[in-house]
């Protein structure tokens, strides 16, 4: 009994010093992040990595064979992706993704500091984290000067950055808003309220899709769910009218409005959100009791269901019967003409995939044609420019697992399946039900959106697998486990730093150069390059800022060899090779070669077709325009 008190003791401390910079880091991944911000990405990387390092080679977790499966897995894919940057078509940006996985990697090694905490602590902190994000997202709808951006485009997304993902916190919250009922009844339902005002703010179809999955889910197997029924209803009734104001209102809905009307319209969706909370706090106190009637709850449903039901009849009939539906669902699913949906209402009730078939077509394409080693990490905006056929260009194929599979072949893919695999495992044996379903709405999301991109959401997720996935601190053993965790978090510094101070010193170079500073841009730049060998921007500038033609043809030269799949890279060298080498054959090749890879950028009409035009009539004066 005296060892285990005293194992305790000494357990307790670690996880208590490991709960602050955990909830830190979190805090920071949420609210500061800057959507998919790499300098951020730097800050936050950086300071998980110490955390990480620090706890692991003071004293490290226990972990179970499982968790031994997730960290192991997870290492060999961020190995997998670094790998990667031999072959890739965009090294520079393969480092990038790989700096980026790494950091997801370090958040599940501080949360698994975390290790032995009971779960009820890590869904009521994810719980009070979501909630305030919430109330801070809608806060500056009310308050414009939060975000003036809103003026340009209103969907929700501050301050996560992107819509999306936002609306993916909002459905991961619906069963830990569950789960709390039993413990801050009212907390819980304000969680769940603003979290159904916040999806619908963003417009995301299928964040709005997996909230009301999450909670069916939770509904199905929750022996108490006639106590949560009736504060969800509650919760959901007020927060889709208020969320219906904010629609109505265009202050709050509508892209390109002044700020005067912003800041009128907030007020009054400000003032719908705090009557709603206090309808919400009134309802549970006075009306929905602790737990609903059986027979009311079924025949609620069975209208529903009807309703339901209902509606599909009469749009099936509309269209002429089950087949003619079925073709005309999956024609605007795949549609390319209208596949980019607006930012209105409409959006609702369309079932376009919003380009997203398009880009999942490249990637299938791109793994076909590179199906062991693909393309590179983070290297799809490429393949994109290359196979399009819109002017519409992205870098990430909306689908994560079809992203790495285009990205990183087979064997990446295999890992990145068996890393959501083993997460799912660690937190389905710790029978945390909230956190499991979660999980699962944050994987599921995943295919059909860019959540890699976005440690707001891959932070927290893999911070709270790691927690579930390590046992209680054990006391280290040797010296060698801290020197290990010392110098993978130097070469992880180093990572994350060389790519960030190559950037850092290239802006400055840029300023250098407007100040009429040449010597110091010239200095700055190659600066740049030394940090990051791998990146074509500062070639372009050393090449800009040196006299000798020879020495400047080289850069550019090398440039293109980095990158020979980029049309930028051909296009730099043909233009070089145009305007002050005055060699128009070897510059119609070299232009003509990045119209090949881009039309859309590079085509007739556009200031670089231009060039192609002028190189194409010095090369065959019968092409000039007469």
């Amino acid at each position: 009994m005296r060892a285990v008190l005293a194992s305790l003791a000494m357990r307790r401390p670690a996880v208590r010093g490991a709960a602050l910079p955990a909830a830190a880091l979190a805090f920071a991944a949420l609210f500061l992040s800057n959507g998919s911000s790499q300098s951020r990405l730097f800050w936050i990387g950086t300071a998980a990595t110490i955390v990480a390092a620090v706890g692991w080679a003071v004293r490290p977790p226990s972990l179970s064979r499982s968790a031994v499966v997730f960290f192991a897995a997870f290492g060999a894919f961020v190995i997998w992706q670094a790998a990667s940057i031999a072959w890739s078509i965009e090294p520079s940006r393969s480092w990038d993704y790989t700096n980026r996985s790494f950091v997801y990697l370090a958040f599940a090694a501080v949360g698994a500091l975390l290790g032995g905490v009971a779960f009820p602590r890590l869904v009521e902190a994810a719980g009070l984290l979501l909630g305030a994000l919430f109330v801070w997202a809608l806060a500056a709808k009310v308050i414009p000067g939060l975000y003036p951006d809103y003026g340009r485009l209103a969907r929700l997304r501050y301050p996560v950055g992107y819509w999306n993902e936002l609306a993916l916190l909002a459905a991961a919250s619906v069963p830990i808003g569950l789960w709390l009922l039993r413990r801050a009844r009212v907390g819980a339902a304000l969680l769940l309220y603003v979290a159904l005002v916040v999806a619908v703010l963003t417009y995301s179809r299928v964040g709005i899709v997996l909230a009301v999955l999450g909670a069916v889910v939770w509904l199905a197997v929750d022996e108490r769910r006639l106590e949560a029924i009736g504060v969800l209803a509650v919760a959901w009734i007020v927060g889709a009218l208020v969320a219906g104001a904010g629609l109505l209102l265009p202050g709050i809905s509508d892209d390109g409005q002044p700020h005067d009307v912003r800041v009128q319209d907030g007020l009054v969706f400000g003032a719908a959100l705090v009557v709603g909370a206090a309808v919400v706090i009134l309802a549970l106190r006075f009306v929905v009791p602790k737990a609903v009637d059986r027979r009311v709850v079924r025949a609620t449903a069975a209208v529903f269901a009807a309703l339901v039901v209902a509606t599909l009849a009469a749009s099936v009939v509309r269209a002429g019967g089950p087949g003619d539906w079925v073709s005309d669902r999956w024609h605007e699913f795949s549609n390319p003409v209208s596949a980019q949906l607006g930012n209105t209402e409409s959006r609702f009730t369309s079932t376009s995939s919003s380009n997203r078939w398009r880009w999942w077509q490249e990637a299938w394409n791109a793994f076909a044609d590179h199906p062991a080693e693909g393309t590179g990490a983070g290297s799809f905006g490429l393949t994109d420019r290359i196979e399009r056929d819109s002017p519409l260009a992205v870098v990430e194929p909306h689908s994560t697992p079809l992203q790495f599979l285009s990205e990183l072949g087979l064997i990446g893919f295999l890992l990145y399946a068996l890393v959501v695999g083993a997460a799912m495992l660690v937190v389905s044996r710790r029978a945390a039900l909230p956190l499991a379903l979660a999980t699962g709405i944050c994987f599921l999301h995943s295919f059909v959106d860019i959540d890699w991109d976005y440690v707001a959401v891959q932070g927290p997720l893999f911070l709270t697998v790691g927690a579930l996935a390590a046992g209680p601190p054990r006391a280290r053993r040797g010296w060698l486990p801290a020197a290990a965790a010392g110098l993978c978090a130097l070469a992880a510094v180093y990572s994350l730093a060389s790519p960030w101070l190559s950037e850092h010193r290239y802006n400055a170079a840029l300023d250098s150069v407007t100040s009429l500073n040449l010597i110091g841009a010239q200095d700055e730049v190659k600066a740049a390059h030394s940090f990051n060998p791998l990146a074509v921007q500062p070639l372009w500038l050393m090449a800009a800022l040196t006299i000798n033609r020879a020495q400047a043809l080289d850069l550019y030269r090398e440039a293109r060899d980095l990158e020979p799949k980029n049309p930028d890279t051909w296009y730099e060298l043909g233009r070089f090779e145009l305007k002050v080498l005055k060699q128009p054959r070897a510059a119609y090749r070299d232009l003509n070669h990045a119209y090949t890879l881009d039309k859309f950028l590079f085509g007739p009409g556009t200031s670089p077709g231009r060039d192609l035009d002028q190189a194409r009539c010095e090369v065959d004066p019968s092409t000039c325009p007469k």
